[in-house]
């Protein structure tokens, strides 16, 4: 059986998804129907893949199977509730969204262990969490993340703007000390492993998150630790950024084929 993609978001994530798709000899999967509010993006699907259907809106993916969002955390709000009436799995790239946005991460806790299958959540920018899961069998003392990426990639943060954070050419600056809930807040686009993190933790108020700008590094670093009765786990990603955005890691678009691949 051919499972139907409808995609939400034709950034560096979402064209790859589609290319990688599109490209492959794959009798499993096919894109049916995208969406952006970029209608030159659109238009050049329509040209490069004329098959597929061009959404008129964000929920309009009545007749996908899966339906993957690429776009930003209220995109995930809107699509929720359809997504949850109905028997299709959703695969959300903008995880922020589960524990930033009010109510939303309330009903994703409420939702029947039956619904939450269909709710795939990849691993993004970073792994381990066969290891995350086997722990707390036991309990999770402590979770922390931080993450480290060029300037480059907090250019235009509101958040960095309106506290009046100076980044520095010559040495790292500390520019978030917090919890996962208010990281994913305040970089909605930029740190969406924190809220990966929390969700397979200790939550979005307890998983601790520091964020630094680094000039000297061209990569985007994620270091985990986690803390048990069991012992204590390091982890360490160190990610090439997209050739687009350096806001996001080429590893979470990869993360998103898998997990569209494992559904």
């Amino acid at each position: 059986m051919i499972k139907k993609i409808g995609l939400i978001g034709l950034g560096y994530i979402g064209t790859t998804i589609l290319n990688a798709v599109s490209e492959e000899a794959n009798e499993n999967l096919t894109i049916q129907a995208v969406y952006d509010i970029d209608n030159v993006k659109m238009k050049d699907v329509a040209e490069k893949h004329p098959s597929i259907r061009l959404m008129q809106h964000v929920t309009d993916f009545q007749d996908c199977d899966i339906v993957v969002e690429c776009a930003v955390q209220q995109v995930v709000a809107e699509v929720f509730d359809e997504i949850i009436k109905s028997d299709k799995y959703f695969v959300p790239m903008s995880i922020g969204a589960f524990i930033s946005l009010p109510g939303l991460f309330s009903k994703y806790q409420k939702l029947a262990e039956i619904k939450k299958k269909n709710i795939i959540l990849p691993s993004g920018a970073i792994g381990g969490f066969d290891c995350v899961e086997t722990i707390k069998l036991v309990g999770i003392k402590s979770a922390k993340l931080q993450t480290r990426k060029p300037n480059r990639a907090f250019r235009n943060n509101s958040y960095i703007e309106s506290n009046n954070i100076k980044l520095n050419e010559h040495s790292p600056v500390v520019i978030f000390k917090g919890n996962a809930k208010l990281a994913a807040t305040y970089f909605p686009r930029s740190i969406n492993v924190a809220a990966r993190l929390a969700l397979s933790t200790l939550g979005p108020e307890k998983t601790l998150v520091e964020i630094i700008a680094d000039p000297s590094i061209s990569k985007n670093i994620h270091a985990i630790e986690i803390e048990s009765e069991v012992g204590k786990y390091t982890f360490l990603f160190e990610n090439n950024p997209s050739p687009t955005n350096p806001k996001t890691s080429w590893l979470a678009a990869l993360s998103a084929i898998y997990a569209i691949k494992s559904i």
